[in-house]
């Protein structure tokens, strides 16, 4: 079996850093905990933005989410919850007055019906459309080197509201064909961050391995849930999860769950396969670390003396686009929360790590990524992102934002990566 390769949380006791203003009196914050009308069950990652504005969250693997907004936002404005097979949902911002992540306004979603053939799903099955998926990858997905341009950005939280640490990349990335044995490469071309620490704060977090682990999750090219394609069975159990439209396109949902005797913690989620051509559009997928002992050894690579660490939910979402006859890897986000106390007291702290990463362009022109630039599963991006830094690039968005969507932060900047692509 491939080792498993994850973001690392290295966790050290914390000395007085520079910080970086808020404004958090000119901000409020509303919080939600977003649930499926029909089964009850949280609906995770979903998109939850202030409408008319750049504002914007996703719900965590609990549901529940945290929008920073003005304090002059009207009562009657909207804000507007939106999640693959869901009809949207509309809330007033004045229904949120008061509520705080641990005591979020619970929020139903309805799913959203399909009408198709019975037949047509009945006679599928879960494994068997697995195993035509993988079939076409060839098919489906290039099978040339390719040249691609990503914003990159990573935000360490400490509890509901504070942002410990904060960057941003633009990543350079060599795409491997989708074929065995075949790995990918990047490199930073312009990078900026910002830190919150000070003398408050018992613990250090950084955060190893980021960029790559966003690669490496593409589950098209590499190792299905950490495990080969010809030991899936050994270890993971497939059930049909009916059917869902995205992009107006109607989706197989495969869902999948480790088996039960094995100790050590695997995955479970969501594999969206293409009706049309059996393609892997997404994979939305949570580690199944919750009350696993084993798990927090695989994040964490060092603690500071006399204080425990547990990681408490790791969720991953990869997306694929189809332009003409192909499928490309276009989206990766990693979220991975975990509490942290000193073991003499019964007071725990929550942190939470969310990276993204979002491809803004694609070439068959290879990138230029040498060792002066090139990341690599050992690095932290925080410790190289000031070799990278150059104001005049980023021009107007001058501000790290952690409270903005990476597709409103790409078209801020997108005049000055069309004119690094020569467009």
């Amino acid at each position: 079996m491939k080792r498993i390769v994850f973001p690392l949380i290295i966790a050290l006791f914390a000395t007085c850093s520079p910080s970086f203003a808020q404004g958090s009196a000119n901000y409020i914050s509303v919080a939600g905990k977003v649930i499926d009308t029909k089964s009850r069950q949280a609906v995770d990652y979903a998109s939850v933005s202030l409408t008319g504005t750049g504002i914007s969250n996703i719900t965590n693997s609990e549901g529940v989410f945290t929008l920073k907004i003005p304090a002059s936002t009207p009562a009657e404005s909207k804000i507007t919850i939106s999640h693959l097979g869901y009809a949207a949902l509309i809330v007033r911002v004045g229904e949120l007055e008061g509520t705080t992540p641990d005591s979020p306004k619970r929020l139903e979603m309805h799913p959203v019906s399909i009408e198709i053939d019975a037949a047509r799903i009945n006679g599928m099955n879960a494994r068997e459309l697995i195993e035509i998926a993988y079939s076409k990858v060839k098919e489906n997905y290039p099978q040339h080197k390719m040249g691609v341009t990503a914003f990159y950005r990573e935000i360490i939280r400490k509890g509901g509201n504070r942002y410990l640490s904060l960057n941003e990349a633009i990543i350079d990335i060599n795409k491997a064909p989708y074929k065995l044995n075949q790995n990918d490469r990047a490199g930073i071309y312009k990078g900026r961050g910002s830190s919150n620490y000070n003398t408050t704060d018992s613990l250090l977090i950084q955060y190893q391995g980021g960029v790559m682990s966003s690669l490496y999750i593409d589950q098209v090219q590499n190792p299905f849930a950490a495990v080969y394609y010809e030991q899936i069975d050994e270890y993971y159990d497939f059930t049909m999860g009916g059917s869902r439209t995205m992009d107006n396109r109607l989706f197989y949902v495969v869902n999948f769950n480790q088996k039960k005797d094995i100790e050590r913690p695997y995955f479970r989620g969501s594999v969206f396969i293409d009706s049309e051509t059996f393609a892997i559009g997404r994979v939305e997928m949570n580690m199944n670390v919750e009350g696993n002992p084993l798990a927090t050894p695989i994040f964490v690579k060092k603690r500071p003396l006399h204080s425990k660490v547990e990681v408490t939910s790791a969720g991953y979402i990869i997306n694929y686009k189809q332009i003409g006859n192909l499928w490309y890897y276009d989206y990766a986000m990693i979220d991975i929360r975990f509490n942290a106390h000193r073991k003499i007291s019964l007071f725990k702290t929550n942190y939470s790590i969310v990276s993204e990463m979002a491809v803004t362009n694609r070439s068959d022109n290879e990138k230029e990524i040498n060792s002066d630039n090139r990341i690599r599963f050992a690095d932290q991006l925080s410790k190289k992102v000031s070799a990278f830094t150059d104001d005049e690039f980023w021009e107007d968005y001058n501000i790290i934002e952690p409270d903005q969507s990476v597709d409103v932060i790409i078209r801020r900047i997108v005049r000055q990566l069309r004119k690094r692509e020569g467009e």
